[in-house]
């Protein structure tokens, strides 16, 4: 039985999002508030990270080591939770373009203490970590390794809780037609462990996965390996047919744009109609996206006779007082050139 930890706050709120959904043609559009999924930083990792730290200490690990691009929200969220839990942890990130956020997301794991590490690419950052692990000084065993994006089939698991948590809420709400639930698609364990757990429960639901990310590796095929593998996590007689689950996943890779990070025009109006109309902040790497391609599908017709859930995937608690005091000198040089540019 996984260790399941209790770091987030849930379940997260499902908000109709009136004005938006009438300024775009999708009058019942509804948001699901990831964003305020942890008391200190939400979005969509903490899920995942109650079973990943969760695990890591009934290992008895001292220290967690994990992955992504400079900016990345998965290596803050699991720096933030790991010392709630008192887990060191190593985060070894690779390049990517500079954006509003990058600066903060570097100056909060300086505040933290995150032991930075840059790397080249997915090759190097393998490398990485096999370093830190023959030479952690409690021991090889005691350094808990977490997936880039905590998409392992463990850390899934948080996604088929979330599955599970809508369908309470559609449920009560007398919500029983066709669901169409958007979320951007970079490392998959949110949209594999979503449509992992909307099928158990039943509902209607086609998952729209809008890639985020270039790497050819991300696509409905490897999705739907990875909903495989987490369905092996599950009680027998549970899992669903792979036939099954891939007839409720629509997999999107026409919003990803020029690269990782970098906005298109349909994200960054889609970021702006979210913030006028509802107040959201989005990020224009992966909730933009994902909100962009809803707006397209809503203008076309597309959601016609479905109720379309915006799964709001980004933190949006606020960055600790005193950020912008914070010493960066410490932090590796390759890292410096995000602080030419002072954040937004």
């Amino acid at each position: 039985m996984a260790n399941r930890l209790s770091l987030a706050t849930l379940p997260t709120t499902l908000e109709a999002s009136a004005r938006l959904g009438a300024a775009i043609g999708a009058p019942g559009l509804l948001t699901k508030r990831d964003d305020l999924a942890g008391p200190v930083y939400g979005g969509n990792k903490v899920r995942k990270l109650e079973y990943l730290l969760g695990d890591a200490l009934q290992r008895g690990c001292d220290t967690v080591v994990t992955f992504g691009a400079a900016g990345s929200n998965h290596a803050l969220a699991t720096a933030i939770c790991a010392k709630q839990v008192g887990l060191a942890c190593h985060a070894v990130l690779t390049d990517q373009v500079q954006t509003p956020w990058v600066t903060n997301t570097l100056r909060w794991h300086a505040l933290l203490g995150t032991h930075l590490l840059p790397a080249k690419g997915f090759v190097e950052t393998q490398a990485e970590a096999t370093r830190l692990r023959a030479g952690h000084p409690s021991g090889p065993n005691r350094l808990y390794e977490v997936a880039w994006g905590g998409s392992s089939p463990l850390g899934s698991l948080g996604f088929v809780d979330a599955g599970a948590e809508l369908a309470g809420q559609l449920a009560r709400a007398g919500l029983n037609g066709p669901v169409r639930v958007y979320l951007p698609c970079g490392t998959m364990g949110s949209v594999a462990g979503l449509l992992v757990g909307l099928r158990l429960a039943r509902v209607p639901a086609t998952i729209v996965s809008v890639k985020v990310v270039p790497q050819n590796v991300v696509d409905a095929a490897a999705v739907l390996r990875l909903a495989a593998a987490i369905q092996e996590l599950l009680p027998t007689g549970s899992a669903r047919s792979a036939g099954e689950l891939a007839d409720h996943l629509e997999f999107r890779p026409e919003f990803a744009g020029d690269g990782y990070a970098l906005p298109t025009p349909e994200c960054l109006e889609a970021a702006a109609l979210a913030r006028e109309l509802e107040g959201f902040k989005l990020d224009t790497t992966y909730s933009g996206k994902a909100l962009a391609c809803l707006v397209a599908d809503a203008r076309s017709g597309r959601l016609a006779g479905h109720i379309p859930i915006f799964w709001q995937t980004w933190n949006s608690r606020p960055y600790p007082a005193g950020l912008d005091k914070v010493d960066v000198t410490r932090l590796p040089a390759a890292f410096q050139k995000f602080f030419l540019q002072e954040p937004l």
